[in-house]
């Protein structure tokens, strides 16, 4: 009997002693959760996990300026932004004949670079610019500065076209505005001539010349001045012209 007692009062310390162990291991446990709570109030715990949720929310309020930023350019710029390799940043209205006509260009920013992937048209002053925004990271006054690129090429090409229009010189048709003339002034064209009439005119004119030469100056002063030798030689013109008219026909 005792010795049954003392086996149950043996078992019994025996659970006491594991049971306070255990409840000592629960102690320090418990205060190691204590000083890590502790700690981590005090900002010394997950260093790392702060500063991420730090730079979190910058990002945050960054892309929310962005946005805003964004609405703004769209109501003022004309401005629609597309992505893909790039930010392709695309503006409207600024051909005053053509408002749908789209100007763009695409940027592309990496390892803190901007890059220049695409520009539609082609402006001069792209390169300076780009350089000038790697310096200053300042990408909002680069878009402002594109659209008044654009804007002045468009003006720039205007008046290069209109200049041009104005310093082509127009031929003018001299040989038809001559030909109009002389028809208009002459009361009838110039039909052609038959080959008969041809010979009549061809004769008179020999006979002329041949009355001509043989004539001395003396006795040619005298038929200038003698009445019969005019009414001849008018007579002689005239039957050449009816025979002419009558071979050349009405």
């Amino acid at each position: 009997m005792r010795i049954a007692i003392a086996d149950s009062i043996s078992a019994t310390t025996a659970r006491m002693e594991k049971l306070r162990g255990a409840l000592e291991d629960k102690k320090a446990r418990k205060l190691e959760y204590a000083a890590l709570i502790s700690q981590h109030s005090d900002g010394k715990v997950y260093p790392s996990l702060e500063a991420f949720q730090e730079k979190l929310n910058q990002n945050t309020e960054h892309i929310e300026a962005i946005e805003e930023a964004t609405l703004w350019y769209n109501k003022v710029l004309d401005l629609r932004i597309e992505c893909g390799q790039g930010v392709k940043f695309i503006f409207t209205n600024v051909d005053a004949n053509n408002p749908d006509k789209e100007y763009s260009f695409t940027v592309r920013h990496e390892d803190d670079v901007y890059t220049l992937i695409d520009c539609d048209p082609q402006l001069h002053d792209a390169k300076e610019l780009l350089i000038e925004l790697n310096k200053s990271d300042g990408l909002f006054k680069f878009v402002r500065t594109m659209r008044l690129k654009f804007l002045e090429a468009e003006a720039h090409g205007l008046t290069s076209q209109d200049q041009d229009a104005t310093t082509i010189p127009m031929p003018a048709p001299i040989s038809f505005i001559s030909t109009d003339i002389s028809d208009e002034t002459s009361p009838q064209k110039e039909e052609p001539q038959p080959d008969e009439y041809k010979r009549n005119s061809m004769k008179l004119a020999r006979g002329k010349r041949d009355r001509s030469s043989v004539l001395s100056p003396v006795s040619a002063s005298s038929n200038h001045r003698s009445p019969r030798f005019k009414q001849n030689g008018r007579l002689n013109v005239q039957s050449a012209k009816r025979k002419g008219e009558a071979c050349h026909g009405p």
